[in-house]
């Protein structure tokens, strides 16, 4: 077996855990479309802190793609270690969100 194909072998519990981060992923860009959606009916001063949030976010965003490419691409071995640094991507990702909401529903 190749190096290639052992890196691609997973195992079930790796799988799910790859599927719920996936899911989880989604979801965050559900909140993303969601909020770029509701700007429209900000005020200008409200879509300008939004988007300065919005740098934060997409590097946060980025992190977690990476990490969950990482234990993706993980051998069997090695994936189980690795799920901690995606579920705290995820998590501060998912937090960062939630001051997304805060910014565009506080009152003026």
């Amino acid at each position: 077996m190749t190096v290639s194909e052992e890196v691609r072998k997973m195992s079930p519990a790796q799988k799910e855990f790859i599927e719920q981060a996936k899911r989880r992923m989604k979801n965050i860009k559900g909140m993303e479309t969601d909020i770029k959606t509701r700007m429209r009916l900000c005020t200008s001063e409200r879509c300008k802190e939004i988007e300065s949030w919005f740098d934060t976010v997409d590097s946060l965003k980025s992190q977690a793609a990476v990490e969950i490419e990482m234990v993706e691409m993980a051998a069997e071995n090695e994936w189980a270690r690795m799920r901690q640094r995606v579920d705290e991507a995820l998590g501060m990702t998912e937090r960062e969100f939630e001051k997304g909401y805060y910014i565009l529903e506080k009152p003026e």
